[in-house]
């Protein structure tokens, strides 16, 4: 579904109705990588899983883009659904936003679903690390740095050639001006620590055991100073937890949705496989 707002065309999927549940997907990645989640849950719940700027199908614009454009495309994008407040579900780059959106627009928060993200900024050295990459994607194409993430994404076990092929899959749509964009614009981002004490909505803090880009010590400082959150690590899984493993991932969500009491489409009962 194509929606233009800021200036950009934005796709999304959009299916199912009730409690709507928003999936914001990492970088460089794209909407398809929640799949497993969009199949698992349309028939509860209303699932909105949009492409961020500059990935998958969806427009950009040139130069950085920071957590709150990314937040305040978002926005817009649930002004136009008419969604009301909605859970909302960002892995890695994801979680970023969501951290961000939660600031800017806490009204329109029912729900907070951090996946393998965290709150503090990037240090010196993996700030000049994006900035150094981006200027490789400028020269060389978006190739090097989908080359340089796909095998990170996944745990040791988990790196055989099917998989990281279907990886590379996810990241394809991906062009420059986005994935520079959002290079630019993690290297920037401000630390969202002292904002935590502030989410005052349901928050459930998901991580994979085996995760190596945002280590799983990240995700136990966030539940531990945002007020309630329930903290789930999954075992055998990497980065992309919600792909290695969308049983066990659909199964903990959907356990906390039940004790958070967010009530599926007219009692629906909720469906793990297709």
């Amino acid at each position: 579904m194509p929606m233009t707002l800021n200036s950009i065309t934005l796709r999304c999927t959009d299916a199912g109705e009730g409690v709507p549940l928003v999936f914001l997907h990492g970088f460089p990645l794209s909407r398809g990588v929640w799949q497993r989640q969009i199949e698992g849950f349309r028939c509860s719940y209303r699932v909105i899983a949009p492409d961020l700027r500059g990935f998958g199908e969806s427009e950009t614009q040139p130069g950085p883009t920071t957590m709150a454009q990314y937040a305040a495309d978002l926005h817009a994008l649930l002004e136009q659904l008419s969604t009301g407040p909605v859970v909302l579900i960002g892995h890695s780059l994801g979680g970023y936003v969501a951290l961000a959106f939660a600031r800017q627009f806490p009204e329109l928060l029912r729900g907070l679903v951090l996946v393998s993200t965290k709150a503090g900024p990037d240090t010196a050295e993996a700030a000049a690390g994006r900035r150094a990459m981006a200027e490789k994607v400028q020269a060389k194409g978006v190739r090097v740095a989908l080359d340089a993430m796909a095998s990170k994404m996944l745990a040791a076990g988990k790196q055989d050639s099917s998989m990281v092929a279907q990886v590379l899959g996810f990241m394809a749509p991906s062009r420059p001006p986005g994935v520079i964009g959002a290079l630019l614009g993690m290297a920037e981002r401000p630390d969202a620590t002292a904002s935590l004490v502030q989410i005052a909505v349901p928050t459930l803090v998901i991580t994979g055991a085996d995760d190596t880009l945002i280590p799983p010590e990240e995700s136990e400082k966030l539940a531990g100073v945002i007020r309630g959150a329930q903290l789930n690590v999954i075992p055998h899984a990497g980065h992309l937890v919600a792909v290695e493993q969308p049983e066990e991932f659909n199964h903990v969500l959907q356990e906390w949705l039940h004790g958070a009491d967010f009530v599926s489409a007219a009692g629906k009962p909720y469906r793990t496989k297709e």
